[in-house]
């Protein structure tokens, strides 16, 4: 029996509801010390340092200026909304709708999708890039209502982070490699991709680059996606110690300010975050600070032996950060913050409902989270297997197997991103890492059909005999 409008809709609203549950066991949304910052930007209309405004924009908007439960279940609904198109255009099977919706409440109650969806971070998006990027590029016979909301998913939703960028760059530019070769080529032509769904995808997202700067333009900024990006990555280049063994080396025959402090250089997020680094002696997070350390990356990394250390450093990170995808939301609240921030200057009916959430009373539970992790890892670590199988399985759909490529590409590129400019934390890779789960299950699917349907020939053969 099919589903009428309205069942479609109450199901859907079920498992995006699934999707909020760590925010209802926290008896509030979750919070990231960055949090504060995105609320000052969108409630102050400003630019600040680092972040791309537009999550602020976001998180200021849906909320009303009344409740932040809004943009839970908003981002709830996008993400769910998002793997509906995956099934819809990649998953063979009738019954789509039904599937769709038991897959997202399966990932949402086994992965850590649904701490990224209850938390106020841009984490969320990262996925809904992939996977928009996916639909774009390798969706067939898509309607042109689901072609507009698949731009829209992809423009949006990589406005909201300056990785992004560099993200569907990167894998643009592993497609347009492979393509350089006659039978890969040949092989993408068979899936309808061809060089005008590459153009398409490069001018969505240099377009988005533009929109992005001239949205900072017009609210005061500079024409640029973020600011302290230069300073972020030389904090990076600190915690792979090159930083230093530059400096060492070179402070004798060059005068740069930060020498007298090179003894003080350890970690990354010690130069970032503690007022009395040598950061804050030495510019800030000014234009003139973000300047002075361009142009001491620059020195670095044209360097041949440092260049060749920092790839070999980042991709070792890159695989380190890869296989670490576990969630904690207390991690960075356990020390990093005291108060509600500025929930309690724009949301101030809310700000009891903050200080005494679980996550800030340190009560949200260090069993829940352990066994939500270990239920992950099993998860991840049997999807991984199936897809082994769906890759060697020849009967297999080609259409998937590519969708399959392009998911794990993203991941690694993701992985390869932070880790070379950032950091190797678990937020970064648990926003991505359940997406190997979505073509498990639609190659777990089709085993069940075949054995379904073997089990069907036989009895019709015994009834036959």
């Amino acid at each position: 029996m099919k589903w009428n409008f309205l069942q479609k809709i109450s199901y859907f609203l079920v498992a995006v509801l699934i999707l909020c549950i760590p925010a209802f066991y926290n008896g509030f949304p979750l919070l990231f010390p960055d949090t504060t910052p995105y609320l000052e930007t969108g409630f102050e209309n400003k630019i600040g340092d680092a972040r791309v405004w537009l999550y602020s924009g976001f998180l200021r908007h849906v909320s009303l200026w009344e409740t932040l439960w809004l943009v839970v279940f908003v981002q709830g609904i996008l993400i769910a909304g998002t793997i509906y198109l995956m099934f819809k255009y990649f998953f063979r099977y009738a019954y789509t709708m039904k599937f769709a919706i038991l897959y997202t409440i399966l990932v949402g109650l086994t992965t850590a999708v649904s701490f990224h969806v209850s938390m106020l971070m841009p984490d969320l998006f990262t996925p809904i890039v992939i996977l928009s990027f996916s639909l774009l590029l390798l969706g067939k016979d898509m309607s042109r209502r689901d072609t507009a909301i698949a731009v829209f998913l992809f423009v949006f939703s990589s406005a909201m982070h300056n990785s992004h960028l560099i993200l569907n760059l990167g894998i643009l530019i592993l497609i347009s490699l492979s393509m350089a070769f006659k039978a890969w080529r040949a092989g993408w032509n068979s899936l309808g991709v061809n060089r005008r769904k590459i153009v398409l995808l490069v001018t969505l997202v240099f377009g988005t680059y533009i929109g992005v700067c001239t949205l900072h333009y017009s609210k005061g900024g500079e024409f640029k996606a973020t600011r302290g990006s230069q300073v972020f990555l030389f904090a990076r280049l600190c915690d792979f110690g090159i930083a230093q063994s530059y400096l060492k080396e070179h402070c004798g025959e060059q005068k740069y300010t930060i020498c007298p402090n090179v003894g003080k250089l350890n970690l990354g997020r010690n130069f970032l975050w503690t007022w009395q680094s040598p950061l804050y002696k030495t510019g800030g997070w000014t234009e003139e600070g973000e300047a002075y350390y361009g142009q001491l990356i620059t020195a670095i990394l044209t360097t041949p032996k440092y260049f060749k250390k920092y790839v070999i450093k980042s991709v070792e990170a890159m695989f380190m950060q890869f296989f670490y995808y576990e969630m904690d939301p207390l991690g960075e609240m356990r020390n990093k913050v005291k108060d509600s921030g500025l929930i309690k200057v724009y949301f101030e009916s809310y700000d009891l409902a903050a200080t005494n959430s679980r996550q800030f009373k340190k009560t949200y539970s260090t069993t829940f989270i352990e066994r939500q992790n270990m239920v992950q890892q099993f998860v991840i670590g049997s999807s991984a297997l199936l897809l082994l199988l769906l890759l060697w399985d020849e009967k297999y759909s080609r259409r998937q197997k590519v969708v399959v490529g392009v998911l794990l590409v993203g991941m690694l590129i993701n992985a390869f991103i932070v880790g070379a400019t950032s950091g190797i934390y678990d937020r970064y890779q648990s926003r991505v890492a359940w997406l190997i789960t979505l073509p498990a299950f639609w190659y777990a699917c089709s085993k069940i059909e075949e054995i379904i349907a073997l089990k069907k020939a036989r009895k019709e053969t015994l009834k036959i005999n």
